[in-house]
């Protein structure tokens, strides 16, 4: 009998394979030079080894898994010439067929918005996420799984914020293969009903079970409550509590909102130990729990997400059924290495990086957390050892992408989930109760509103309590190695590095100042760093009409990204939305010491940041000629106006440090530029913050003179519907000359400078 592979070989493998995704996603070689290098290696490795065969297998197999990662992500990256993202920047008229259940949700400015997943059929070629606003008294199309669906409109990208530590929805989305969007125009959207297969059909008759839950719950208990629910029973955040998600993220449980590996081990569990009570042998538990997980996959939609965390599942309880944990840690490195084939860029989904990480925890260490905590009751040694193995596991993810370990999710888990798993289980049966009793359903699903009430209110109580949940620098590339490699080995003496290069990130050196363009769409952001890690801000971005928290969503995840922990000055152009929306978060998130503005009233300040007056940090106006001195950084107010409305009131910033200084101008238009210069205000400055996002309403000839910048930054919306940067403007500066940069295009940019030389990064 032939030996079997070692699960060590196996693991090696999966490396491997991730490393030959990763080369190509970061080096972009062709896969003629990718196959040519490795078949080089592999006839070294052969000729190196052919007198000791042991070791063979260690070194070819390695190289062509490397290979086979390179291929496939280059297979999967390079689209053909017909996909619908090819297209982009064209109005087009696209006809297709609705892949997914079409989401209604209503917007914070009133709006409500219809979102559809098509296939795009004909010329054009792929998936596309279609939005469409209906009037104020519409009514909203009937539109199923299946149906065919047509509409007009400019196509555009799809986009991310690209700034560091942000979660890349678009990979997620190609993954998924959706490469595109669009916004239907003026004429609307055209469905037309289709029969079609026994598949579509099975689809609609999933989607309407999930329609009757939904439909159920709403009857009986609060809109929020019911939102809450549904969105722990099959996924989706329409109508959630913003507050209760938050604390749901501070307790560390806020998965228990989306269909994650955890629904299906616990429903797993709950089968095993009836199954245990019926005394049905381990196979046969086995069978009955993989049938719940499937059917539960099923009525969740078989999303790829959701089959992502049904595999997870079944693999956990595999293990823990069978007592097979070995083989489930091999099924589990099997089933990566699948499911990276199939889909390379999986490797860059958070939630693959999460079910993966956490289930390989959950395989490999909670047995030994759990025979450490023997002595304590087993109704806390179970939930305690698998959420922090599980949590163990998956750190370097977490920090990375949220900068926060949750300290109270030990409590949450112990106390808060069992009483979610019994609004989950219940709920699922509540469904199954109101189709057949009505009555005994409603008054089921009350009771379930009750229990999801006092599970709610327990985890808010844990969520206030101090230090719920820490704020933890970014952990790197090698600080990430060191901790795996010290989790495998069981070797804390390999932590000490880990340490080392997370101190390095905490403290700065070097006397370097570092400024930082956010991407945050059409709007401006600049977030300054001091050498001692001291953070002014300048504007916070924002979007039109309060439809997306560019705030919460994109500067607080930056600022938590660099290890800032409290904001000594926001120093704000001018009140509109665009660059002081985004304030609100940033003050609710941080200590701010002072915010200063145009001159604007309090009132106003209030209503933009979302604030009540009495809770806002100190705020006042700007005067032209001010001089603040942070940490050696030299902040100027060139020019501030005494009265005015919209663009003209912009407050001007100069930032010096040394001899390099940073012009940052809001949306400044042409008319004060000349008289700012007429004045005689020296402007002159290293970097220009390029006024209006590169309106033709602003940056003269002159003013650009008299600037002089050796760098240009335009912050701009990818695809922005004001046509913005002009050309004019572009023109102007390349005449200078000046070296542009834009968020559209490079993402955050982010300038470092000892007073001396001044050094360019950009992070798309």
């Amino acid at each position: 009998m032939k030996p079997k592979i070692s699960n060590a070989m196996l693991n090696v493998w999966l490396a491997a394979m991730a490393a030959g995704v990763l080369f190509m996603e970061h080096f972009h070689r062709s896969p003629k030079f990718l196959i040519g290098t490795c078949a080089a290696l592999v006839m070294c490795g052969i000729i190196f080894t052919w007198r000791r065969k042991n070791l063979t297998a260690w070194i070819i197999f390695p190289i062509i898994f490397f290979t086979l990662g390179g291929l496939r992500f280059s297979s999967v990256d390079n689209l053909p010439p017909n996909d619908i993202s090819k297209f982009a920047g064209q109005a087009v008229q696209i006809s297709g067929v609705i892949r997914e259940e079409p989401q209604v949700k209503t917007l914070p400015n009133g709006l409500r918005q219809m979102r559809f997943v098509v296939d795009v059929q004909g010329e054009m070629q792929g998936g596309l996420i279609l939005t469409y606003y209906p009037k104020e008294n519409e009514q909203l199309p009937t539109a199923r799984i299946g149906d065919k669906i047509s509409a007009s409109g400019n196509l555009k990208l799809l986009h991310n914020y690209n700034n560091p530590g942000q979660i890349d929805s678009v990979t997620r989305m190609k993954a998924n293969e959706i490469t595109a969007r669009l916004s239907a125009g003026k004429q609307g959207i055209s469905i037309e009903e289709v029969d079609g297969g026994l598949w579509i059909k099975f689809l609609r008759m999933v989607a309407a079970i999930r329609e009757h839950y939904r439909a159920s719950m709403a009857e009986v208990m609060s809109a929020e409550d019911a939102a809450a629910i549904f969105a722990m029973l099959f996924g989706g955040y329409a109508g959630l509590n913003p507050e209760l998600v938050e604390d749901f993220q501070t307790t560390g449980i806020v998965h228990i909102l989306s269909v994650s590996g955890s629904h299906m081990s616990m429903l797993a569990m709950a089968t095993a130990w009836l199954c245990l009570l019926l005394k049905f042998p381990r196979g046969v538990t086995f069978v009955i729990g993989f049938f719940v997980i499937g059917t539960y996959a099923i009525l969740s939609g078989l999303l790829p997400q959701v089959l992502r965390s049904a595999t997870m599942g079944v693999l956990i309880f595999f293990a823990k059924t069978l007592d097979a944990e070995a083989e489930g840690a091999r099924l589990l490195t099997l089933t990566a290495l699948a499911m990276l084939i199939n889909q390379p860029l999986l490797l860059f989904d958070v939630s693959f990086q999460l079910s993966f990480t956490a289930t390989a925890g959950l395989m490999y260490l909670s047995e030994d957390l759990r025979n450490a905590m023997e002595r304590l009751p087993k109704f806390f040694t179970e939930p305690a050892s698998m959420t922090i193995a599980a949590q163990l596991a998956s750190l370097p993810v977490i920090v990375w992408y949220f900068n926060q370990v949750s300290l109270s999710s030990v409590l949450a888990n112990v106390f808060v989930m069992p009483l979610l798993e019994i609004v989950i289980i219940g709920g699922l049966l509540g469904g199954i109760l109101v189709a057949v009793v009505p009555v005994a359903g409603k008054i089921f699903f009350a009771g379930e509103a009750l229990i999801f009430g006092a599970g709610a209110e327990l985890n808010r109580v844990f969520a206030s309590l101090p230090f719920s949940a820490v704020q933890v620098p970014t952990i790197g590339l090698w600080a990430g190695f060191f901790y795996y490699a010290a989790l495998i080995l069981r070797r804390a003496i390999i932590l000490l590095p880990i340490i080392f290069l997370i101190g390095l990130s905490v403290f700065r050196f070097g006397g370097e100042l570092e400024v930082s363009f956010v991407d945050v769409g059409q709007g401006d952001c600049a977030v300054v760093i001091t050498s001692s890690g001291k953070c002014l801000i300048f504007d916070t971005g924002g979007v039109r009409e309060k439809m997306f928290d560019v705030g919460g969503r994109v500067v607080v995840p930056y600022l938590k990204h660099e290890n800032i922990r409290e904001v000594d000055k926001i120093f704000l152009t001018h009140v509109h939305e665009d660059h002081s929306g985004g304030a609100g978060s940033v003050i609710k998130k941080f200590p701010v010491g002072e915010v200063i503005t145009a001159g604007e009233s309090k009132s106003e300040y209030a209503a933009v940041f979302g604030i009540a007056e009495e809770y806002l940090p100190p705020l006042r106006a700007g005067h032209a000629g001010e001089i603040f001195n942070v940490d050696g950084v030299r902040v100027e107010i060139l020019f501030a106006p005494n009265v005015g409305t919209g663009n003209e009131i912009s407050n001007v910033y100069r930032v010096r440090y040394g001899g390099v200084s940073f012009l940052i101008t809001g949306d400044l238009v042409k008319e004060v530029e000349a008289q700012i210069l007429r004045e005689g205000v020296d402007v002159q400055s290293s970097v220009l913050k390029v006024a209006h996002h590169g309106s033709a309403t602003s940056s003269s000839e002159e003013f650009l003179r008299a600037v002089n910048p050796k760098c240009a930054v335009i912050c701009v919306g990818y695809g922005n519907t004001f046509g913005h940067p002009r050309a004019e403007v572009l023109e102007r500066l390349e005449n200078l000359p000046t070296k542009i940069y834009r968020t559209d295009r490079d993402g955050l940019i982010k300038f470092k400078t000892d007073g001396k030389n001044l050094r360019v990064e950009t992070f798309n």
